[in-house]
């Protein structure tokens, strides 16, 4: 399947990226990225360090609060490059919103979480409970799905779910204790348990490889741009995996660059963005094994999942993605 998905590859680049300082001829137009505030994918250090400027890119940025503002504006047209999770594009591609995947960015970043009062130990156990999350996101549809292929029940309908906008949201209502447990990603997730107001029942990626096995992260965020960038710019596409890569190198040592960069964006204590950076895994480039891994995602979403509608992924997935080389 993922050879179908790979038959609207855009032709290969095969000049060199651009280095860091390195002057090179580029386009005079600004190109606009935007990204989530809490998203913790890398492009928030991409962001603060300026990679893409230092590459000779005229970008002008957008750091936004709600998924649904960044949906929006790349809908629109308002602007040319993202970052989002998996899910939450095959849904954007399934509305018709023309897209080309050319890169990922980190791996399962979200979890379960109980408050310290109530007695919960396992995913069973929120059967009927108070459980907070954001219906529409990655985080909450697949272990949605995770618990519906293994547990027989659904969170939206066998719990009393409390919808939420916003990971600062999902964090207060288990803090005061107004939800017994919640579905979060990180950094909140390291934020919350911290801080002593929740622990971690199980993780993303535990359900992902209790399901598929171990060997493999799961991608959670990547990167997508509109097809006629993509057919354009490949040399951009590829200096933001180029970015990503360099991000990844700082992100896994815990570097004090990255480290700023994150806690400018979030606004996170040190001691918090140090330990979320430490529980998770930066990824770059798009491999052929991250593009079965994102359609096996995708496919599991549509067949136990509830906001995946339609058979393409079942069929024969068929999505754009922007392919070159980076040799």
């Amino acid at each position: 399947m993922g050879s179908a998905w790979l038959t609207a590859a855009c032709a290969p680049i095969t000049a060199p990226s651009s280095k860091p300082g390195q002057a090179a001829l580029k386009p005079d137009r600004t190109f606009k990225i935007a990204y989530l505030t809490l998203g913790w994918a890398g492009v928030e250090v991409i962001h603060q360090l300026g990679l893409l400027e230092e590459r000779g890119w005229n970008i002008e940025w957008q750091a936004v609060d709600l998924i649904s503002a960044i949906v929006n504006a790349f809908t629109s047209g308002q602007v040319d490059l993202i970052d989002m999770s998996t899910v939450i594009g095959a849904q954007m591609y399934e509305q018709g919103v023309r897209m080309s995947a050319f890169g990922v960015g980190v791996g399962a970043l979200g979890s379960v979480l109980t408050g310290t009062g109530p007695s919960i130990r396992s995913l069973p156990e929120l059967r009927g409970r108070k459980v907070a999350g954001i219906p529409g996101t990655s985080n909450t549809q697949e272990i949605n799905a995770h618990i519906r292929k293994a547990h027989g029940f659904d969170l939206f309908t066998d719990t009393q779910f409390v919808q939420a906008t916003a990971p600062p949201d999902i964090a207060n209502l288990l803090t005061r204790g107004e939800v017994e447990a919640a579905l979060i990603w990180e950094p909140t997730t390291t934020l919350v348990t911290r801080s002593g107001a929740a622990r971690i029942i199980a993780t993303q990626q535990q359900l992902w490889e209790q399901t598929f096995g171990v060997g493999a992260t799961e991608v959670h965020v990547m990167y997508a741009a509109r097809p006629e960038i993509a057919q354009q710019y490949l040399a951009l596409l590829r200096d933001v995996n180029a970015a990503q890569a360099e991000v990844a190198e700082l992100w896994k040592k815990g570097d004090t660059k990255a480290v700023e960069a994150m806690m400018k964006v979030t606004k996170l204590p040190e001691e918090v963005v140090r330990e979320a950076l430490g529980r998770t895994a930066p990824l770059s480039g798009l491999t052929d094994q991250s593009i079965e891994i994102i359609l096996q995602q995708i496919r599991f979403s549509r067949e136990h999942g509830s906001i995946l509608q339609s058979d393409v992924w079942i069929n024969d997935p068929i999505w754009p993605v922007a392919r070159y080389s980076s040799r």
